[in-house]
């Protein structure tokens, strides 16, 4: 149950009084989405059924989902020209649930957004279980020591990747970067001096990559990145900006000043399984390294 005082609502364009939302009867109405919203505990699943669910009761043309702690955003049967928007601040006393907004080209009257309003506090407990879901499954996807996602979402990132990129006609390429002599690092200067090199090299990555460029640790002195919409020629060029960056960066330990480079391997998807793909880069990697290191290797 959620009180006038846990909901607050603020607008643009619609006047809306707050409603107070002590617990409505449960009609047939709530019982069905109630019993829609326990169905899932994938986040945009829910706000799927909760705006279909919503749609004979309140039509809008726009739901969308924002919270800024746990950095998501997710939107529902987004349309342009939505002159008409309302906006929930969802709380509940031990925790920020984040905003949730409707809109429409035409104004929602008072008994709309009042009917919308005794029905949002079904959302609020099964939105708490999903976003505890979303985190735990964040945490299981995440290297703890460099921050990036590890080889379990590269697993299941690079098959959905690949499927849309084959199915949109869209380039998609793949790096595999490899520390140079990482096991030397660890033996002369210490695991804590490898921890502190793998977490650089993870942010010099980063820097090196685009906005929409993904990142992965694949494991050891490992790393994968995937660039969508992006030919051989862009992911070289990205590449070897990687590289120069990794090359030209000073590492110090204590008083240790330790010189990093790596090696990359570069394949951009054919008409091939992604297992195909990462095989073809892994073997450019291995070309590098056979070459003399420190370089970009093209599939």
């Amino acid at each position: 149950m959620i009180s006038q005082g846990l909901l607050n609502t603020s607008h643009k364009s619609t006047v809306a009084k707050v409603v107070s939302l002590a617990h409505a009867a449960d009609t047939p109405d709530r019982l069905r989405l109630i019993t829609a919203l326990q169905t899932t505990l994938d986040l945009q699943q829910l706000l799927h059924i909760f705006s279909t669910s919503m749609q004979t009761l309140v039509p809008h043309q726009g739901l969308s989902y924002r919270h800024h702690g746990h950095n998501i955003s997710h939107d529902v049967c987004m349309v342009n020209a939505r002159h008409h928007q309302c906006t929930y601040h969802l709380n509940l006393p031990d925790s920020e649930l984040g905003e949730l907004s409707i809109s429409r080209d035409t104004q929602f009257s008072e008994q709309e957004l009042a009917q919308f309003e005794s029905l949002l506090d079904t959302l609020v407990y099964p939105l708490r279980n999903a976003l505890h879901y979303h985190e735990a499954r964040l945490s299981a996807h995440r290297d703890h020591l460099t921050g990036v996602p590890n080889r379990a979402a590269l697993d299941e990132q690079l098959q959905r990747e690949v499927t849309h990129a084959q199915r949109h006609q869209q380039a998609l390429s793949l790096l595999v970067i490899d520390i140079d002599r990482f096991k030397k690092i660890n033996d002369r200067h210490g695991h804590l001096a490898g921890d502190m090199v793998l977490r650089s090299v993870a942010q010099l990555i980063k820097k090196g990559l685009r906005e929409d460029d993904l990142l992965f640790r694949y494991g050891g002195e490992e790393f994968v990145a995937l660039l969508q919409a992006t030919s051989t020629d862009g992911a070289a060029i990205v590449a070897e900006r990687i590289r120069s960056l990794i090359n030209a960066a000073i590492c110090t330990y204590g008083d240790k000043t330790i010189k990093v480079t790596v090696s990359i391997g570069m394949a951009t998807l054919a008409r091939e399984s992604s297992d195909k793909l990462f095989e073809r880069a892994d073997q450019a990697l291995y070309t590098a390294k056979q070459q003399g290191r420190n370089q970009v290797q093209v599939a």
